[in-house]
C-alpha cells in the first residue's frame, strides 16, 4: 500500500506539471503525456501536424507522413516545461530515412520526467524526494500505395514502446499507430492525413496500478502555395478526437521565405501557438510558444539536419548512372566491331586480298570516322594496293595510265561514287583486259549499283502506282543511269513519256515537262560522268521550272556534295545520329534507329553504310510482326 501511494503521488505531481491536470470527471488520466507533441515546428502550428509534415517529428503525428520526408534527417528537441517546473523536461529525437521505391523507415525517442518530488508512506511521513520519468520508442514504417489513378496515396504504421519508471518501479507496455496521406492526382497542393494513434494503446502496470493510453484519432488537412520566389504560405486543420475527452480543433500557418526564415502560427484548441525558423544549407533552428494557463508557458527549441541526398537528387543520379552505361555499352559495341572489322582487315592483309582489307577498313571507318589509325592503315592498304598493280604491269606508259584509272577507281569506290568507280574500272579493263584486281572490283562495284539500281526501281514502280509520274521517270532516269543496259527502265521511261504527252493539252505545259524531262535527263548524265558542275547547274534551271521536283532536288544536293566535301560539324552531326540511331538499334526501337538513319541521309545522301543499317533495321521490324502503319 506504502509503494502504491507513492506512486500515485509522483503521478498527480506530474500532470500538474505538465499542464494536463484532470480535464474533466472520468477522464482525467487518458490522455499521453506525449500529448504536447514533437518538433517546435509542428507546436508553433497548433498540432495540426498530420497532413503537411515532412520531417522526422511527423513520427508522432502521422507515420504515413514519413515519406512526405523528400531527406534523409535528423530532429533533436527540447522544451523546459512551463514556468515554475524547472525540473520538468520534455525531449524528442527523431531519425527518417527515405529510399526510392522501399518506402520510408523512422525511429523516434521521446522522454517527459521531473525530479525533486516527495515521496510519503501511508501514514503520511515523509520517505525523501524521488524521480519521476515516461519515455516510448517509436519505429515507423511507411510507404507509397499503387493507386495512382486516385492520386499519391501512403500508408504508414509506427511501434511504441512505452516505458514507466517512479522511483525504483518501473513498466513497460507496446502500442501501435496506423496513418494514411492523401494528395488528389489534380490538386497536389492539398493532403489529407489521418493517423489512427494509440489505436493499440500502451498498458503500464506499477505495483498494482494499471494505465493504459486511449486512442485518439487526428484528421487534418493542408495547402501549400509555392510562390515564383522560392517561398510558400502552408495553412493545416486538424481535428482531434480522444477516445474518453472532448475534440480538439486545432489550424496553423505557416510562411517561409526562400527557405531561410519561416514564421508560423496557431492554435492548439487552448492557446494561441507561435514560433520561427532559420534555416541554411540544410540545417535549420526552430523556435517555439505555447501556454497552459496558469501553469505558465514553453518555448520548445528544435534543431534539424539533412542527412544526405533527397529521393529526387537520388532518383536523378540513378538515371545519370543508367546514361553513362548505356554510352559505355553502345561504345563498347561500337569497338567490338571496330576491331573486329580491323582483324579481318589484318587478316586479309596477311593473305595478300588487299581489296577485302580496304572494304573492312570502309566499314570500320563508318563507324567511327574520325578513328586516325584506321584512317592511316586503310592509307596503307591504297598505297599497297597501287604498288601492287604498278608492279603487275610490264609497259611503263600503260602501266602509269593504269595506275591513274586505278587509283581514280579507288577513290571513287572509297567515296561510294559508284559509276564512275564503274567508268574507271572499265577503263583499266580496256587497257589491260587481264586485269583480275579491276575485274574483281568492277564486280564488286556492279553489285553495288545493282542493288541501289533495284532500290530506285521499287520507288519508281511506287510512284508510276501512284500516277506521280514526272517522279516515277526521275527514278526511272535514275536506274538508267545505273544500269544503262536495263530494258524494264527503257520501256518505262517510253510508257511515261507517252502517257504525259497523251495527258497534256497544254503546249506550255507539255514543253516544260519536256524541258524538265531533257534538264533532268542531261544532268542525270552529267552526274554520272562526274560533271558536277554541269549537273547542278541543269537542276537549278530544272527546279526554276519545276520547284516541287523532289528527285531533281536530292540529285542536286548529291551534285553539290560530289563538289564540296562534308565539315567537320556535318562529320560531327553524321556520328551524333549514327550513335543515336545505335542506341534505339541496341535497344529494340528500330523505328526510332531508321528517323535518326534517315536524317543523315539528309546530309551525305550516298552513305551506303547508313542504307544498309536502315536497311536491316526494317527486316527487323519485318521479322516482329509489327503491322507497318504502327512502325
Amino acid at each position: 500500500m506504502r509503494k502504491v501511494i507513492i506512486a500515485l503521488s509522483i503521478v498527480c505531481a506530474f500532470s500538474v506539471a505538465a499542464g494536463r491536470a484532470v480535464a474533466q470527471e472520468g477522464t482525467g488520466g487518458t490522455r499521453s503525456v506525449f500529448s504536447i507533441g514533437a518538433g517546435s515546428r509542428a507546436i508553433a502550428l497548433g498540432g495540426a501536424f498530420s497532413a503537411i509534415g515532412n520531417d522526422a517529428s511527423v513520427l508522432y503525428y502521422n507515420p504515413a507522413a514519413l515519406r512526405l520526408c523528400r531527406y534523409p534527417g535528423a530532429v533533436l528537441n527540447h522544451i523546459q516545461l512551463f514556468s515554475g517546473f524547472s525540473d520538468a523536461t520534455y525531449d524528442f529525437l527523431g531519425l527518417v530515412y527515405p529510399t526510392i521505391s522501399a518506402g520510408s523507415i523512422g525511429l523516434g525517442i521521446m522522454t517527459v520526467g521531473t525530479g525533486g518530488i516527495r515521496g510519503y508512506d501511508e501514514f503520511s511521513r515523509e520517505t525523501g524526494e524521488l524521480t519521476y520519468r515516461e519515455s516510448q520508442v517509436i519505429l515507423g514504417y511507411a510507404l507509397d500505395l499503387p493507386w495512382r489513378y486516385v492520386g499519391d496515396v501512403t500508408a504508414g504504421a509506427s511501434v511504441k514502446v512505452l516505458n514507466q519508471r517512479v522511483g525504483a518501479f518501473s513498466a513497460a507496455g507496446t502500442g501501435l499507430d496506423i496513418g494514411l496521406v492523401y494528395r488528389p492526382k489534380y490538386v497536389r497542393r492539398i493532403a489529407v492525413g489521418c493517423n489512427l494513434q494509440d489505436i493499440v494503446g500502451a498498458e503500464t502496470k506499477l505495483v498494482t496500478l494499471s494505465d493504459k493510453v486511449d486512442r485518439t484519432i487526428m484528421v487534418g488537412a493542408g495547402y501549400t502555395y509555392p510562390f515564383k520566389n522560392g517561398s510558400s504560405l502552408s495553412l493545416a486543420l486538424q481535428m482531434n478526437a480522444p477516445q474518453r475527452d472532448k475534440r480538439e480543433f486545432r489550424v496553423g500557418a505557416e510562411y517561409l521565405f526562400k527557405n531561410y526564415v519561416s514564421v508560423r502560427v496557431g492554435y492548439d484548441s487552448e492557446m494561441i501557438t507561435a514560433g520561427l525558423g532559420v534555416g541554411w544549407r540544410g540545417f535549420s533552428f526552430d523556435y517555439g510558444y505555447f501556454s497552459r494557463g496558469d501553469a505558465g508557458s514553453s518555448h520548445p527549441l528544435t534543431l534539424s539536419s539533412r542527412i544526405g541526398a533527397s529521393i529526387e537528387e537520388k532518383i536523378a543520379a540513378r538515371e545519370q548512372g543508367r546514361l553513362v552505361e548505356e554510352e559505355r555499352r553502345i561504345q563498347q559495341i561500337l569497338s567490338k566491331r571496330i576491331s573486329g572489322h580491323v582483324g579481318e582487315a589484318e587478316r586479309y592483309r596477311k593473305e595478300g586480298a588487299l581489296g577485302k582489307a580496304l572494304d573492312e577498313l570502309k566499314l570500320a571507318l563508318e563507324y567511327d570516322p574520325t578513328n586516325k589509325a584506321v584512317s592511316d592503315t586503310l592509307a596503307v592498304v591504297e598505297r599497297a594496293i597501287l604498288a601492287a598493280e604498278r608492279a603487275s604491269t610490264q609497259d611503263a606508259e600503260k602501266a602509269a595510265l593504269i595506275s591513274r584509272h586505278f587509283a581514280l577507281g579507288l577513290d571513287y569506290y572509297s567515296k561510294d561514287d559508284y559509276v564512275l568507280s564503274r567508268a574507271e574500272w572499265r577503263n583499266v579493263l580496256d587497257l589491260d583486259s587481264s586485269n583480275a584486281s579491276a575485274r574483281e572490283y568492277l564486280g564488286k562495284t556492279a553489285e553495288k549499283l545493282a542493288s541501289l539500281a533495284e532500290q530506285h526501281r521499287v520507288q519508281a514502280v511506287e510512284f508510276e502506282r501512284r500516277g506521280q509520274l514526272a517522279a516515277a521517270l526521275g527514278e526511272w532516269n535514275v536506274v538508267r543511269t545505273l544500269d544503262p543496259e536495263s530494258a524494264e527502265a527503257k520501256q518505262a521511261a517510253d510508257r511515261i513519256n507517252l502517257r504525259l504527252d497523251e495527258m497534256s493539252r497544254d503546249y506550255t505545259q507539255t514543253s516544260k515537262r519536256l524541258k524538265v524531262m531533257e534538264l533532268f535527263d542531261g544532268a542525270v548524265k552529267a552526274f554520272g560522268d562526274g560533271r558536277y558542275a554541269d549537273a547542278s547547274a541543269e537542276l537549278g534551271e530544272l527546279l526554276r521550272l519545276e520547284p516541287t521536283h523532289e528527285e531533281a532536288r536530292k540529285l542536286l544536293l548529291r551534285s553539290q556534295r560530289r563538289m564540296t566535301p562534308l565539315t567537320d560539324k556535318e562529320k560531327t552531326q553524321v556520328r551524333a545520329l549514327y550513335i543515336d540511331g545505335m542506341k534505339f538499334f541496341t535497344q529494340g526501337k528500330y523505328t526510332s534507329a531508321i528517323e535518326q538513319w534517315k536524317k543523315i541521309l539528309d546530309i551525305d545522301p550516298d552513305n551506303e553504310s547508313v542504307s544498309k543499317n536502315i536497311e536491316e533495321a526494317r527486316k527487323r521490324l519485318e521479322n516482329t510482326g509489327v503491322p507497318k502503319g504502327k512502325r
